[in-house]
């Protein structure tokens, strides 16, 4: 990967705590304001609540494949609106939500509410799944493979996996986010990878398909 010369870095930063402020009050305004219309809801069990953070994500998974990919092969909606966060031709943590606003609406906004409406969370509970949706969306995003990362032990889709999106050969590719790879094992828009050892040192993420 390459390095970001001061100007570009200095272009990407604009903003990096407002992007991920931004969406964390944007799910936080959604469960108050349900809370403050239905009242403090009784939590439910823990395995209940295991099974709605599950649920959310297999929702916010197929949400944002379809939408995601959609804006990709719509010309006009990827020049106009998804093409700014391909500028992020090396990704990094904080600039994972750094979007279009309109971008940020569908896929986020959307996805965040339906995840929280279909399956019933109570606000506490989405509390939760909404800063480890962000949490996940800024690992996927941070360019490194680091030992330990538990995230890597627990989901295919992962750092090197969304970087292989980014990457020209597999922009076409690997449309699945923020937590399975199932969408895109299913509906053949799977790239596998294989992480290359630099002379440099350090880990390169190759694409496995020509």
């Amino acid at each position: 990967m390459r390095m970001l010369n001061f100007d570009e870095k200095k272009f990407y930063l604009i903003g990096d705590t407002s992007v991920i402020d931004v969406r964390l009050h944007v799910s936080l305004l959604q469960v108050t304001a349900q809370a403050s219309l239905l009242g403090v809801p009784v939590q439910p069990s823990i395995p209940v609540q295991i099974l709605q953070v599950f649920m959310a994500m297999l929702v916010m998974d197929t949400w944002q494949y379809f939408v995601h990919r959609y804006m990709h092969h719509n010309k006009f909606l990827y020049r106009h609106i998804h093409s700014q966060h391909h500028r992020l031709v090396v990704p990094y943590a904080v600039g994972a939500l750094y979007n279009h606003p309109l971008e940020g609406l569908l896929l986020d906004t959307f996805g965040g509410a339906m995840s929280f409406l279909i399956t019933g969370m109570t606000p506490r509970t989405a509390v939760f799944f909404f800063c480890f949706a962000v949490i996940k969306t800024i690992d996927d995003h941070c360019g490194l493979w680091l030992p330990g990362n538990i995230f890597h032990m627990f989901f295919q889709n992962n750092t090197a996996y969304h970087d292989i999106h980014h990457q020209l050969q597999g922009s076409k590719y690997n449309y699945s986010q923020p937590f399975f790879s199932v969408w895109d094992r299913m509906l053949g828009t799977y790239m596998p990878y294989s992480l290359v050892t630099r002379r440099q040192g350090g880990l390169e993420v190759r694409p496995l398909k020509d």
